[in-house]
């Protein structure tokens, strides 16, 4: 299943394509088909497929739809199919101004349903551009994600119940363009709001390095084709944070050895505009 998705994947980059902004001009819609892979040896594979349309008065709204491959479990366990492992619903209104409109603010809201939670996050964000080829953006984003835990300090007391989860998140993105080709370097930031221990007096509210903030870093790549500018193909390359929780041992996950390493993953995807 693996192999046909990734064919399917290829299939799709191989359209006649341009490269991306992530801004979507006022009265136009995109829609993008992007594959997720985890590089370590038993991670996730996510397939997603994404549509945004910004009206004309600057209000944008759209959806997120992600499937997920388990690959620390067998293939025949699974049933051949991804799960339906997150879907999200996306709104923002962005303002241009400057004498170029060169400078730009906004604010974004979006809900989000997973397996386990149901997420609300809601932010803001400034972007400059210095000159043609280079910009930079910024953005702030709260998340409050309301998580059904199981609690199991013994067989008999098993129960369910609300865990509220907040969080900060804040983006930089730095974006370089070179002819058809863009470059953007992204630095994020993660930091817990909330705090929740457990029976021995550790910290549930954490991160996969088993801390309350971390950092990741993002690198991608853009293509666009000259002669097809609604088009784009893009490659990312994303380093996350060291896997430190005792889940991530062999002993806890089917014998896959991932603690201490790196959780990195690469991206590939293709955005059409119209």
């Amino acid at each position: 299943m693996k192999k046909y998705l990734a064919l399917a994947i290829l299939g799709a980059l191989s359209f006649n394509a341009q490269a991306d902004d992530d801004y979507v001009k006022p009265g136009t819609s995109n829609v993008a088909i992007k594959w997720e892979h985890k590089l370590l040896d038993g991670r996730t594979t996510r397939p997603k497929i994404e549509f945004g349309h910004r009206m004309r008065n600057g209000f944008k709204f759209g959806f997120e739809q992600v499937w997920e491959y388990d690959r620390s479990e067998p293939e025949l366990s699974q049933g051949f199919a991804p799960k339906q492992y997150e879907l999200t619903f996306k709104t923002d209104y962005e303002h241009r101004f400057g004498d170029n409109n060169e400078q730009r603010v906004g604010a974004v809201l979006d809900y989000q349903l997973k397996e386990t939670a149901k997420n609300v996050r809601v932010g803001a964000y400034y972007g400059y551009k210095f000159s043609s080829d280079f910009n930079v953006k910024v953005r702030a984003r709260y998340s409050q994600n309301i998580d059904r835990m199981s609690i199991k300090d013994n067989v008999e007391d098993s129960y369910y119940r609300d865990d509220l989860n907040k969080e900060m998140r804040y983006d930089a993105w730095f974006t370089y363009y070179y002819g058809d080709f863009r470059f953007v370097y992204t630095l994020i930031y993660f930091n817990k709001l909330s705090s929740e221990k457990d029976s021995n007096g550790n910290e549930k509210h954490v991160f996969d390095n088993n801390k309350q903030s971390k950092f990741e870093h993002e690198f991608a790549v853009n293509y666009r084709f000259p002669n097809a500018k609604k088009h784009t193909i893009y490659g990312k390359y994303k380093y996350k944070s060291e896997l430190l929780k005792d889940s991530h041992k062999a002993e806890n996950n089917g014998g896959y050895d991932w603690y201490g390493k790196t959780d990195t993953a690469i991206e590939f995807g293709y955005k059409y505009k119209f």
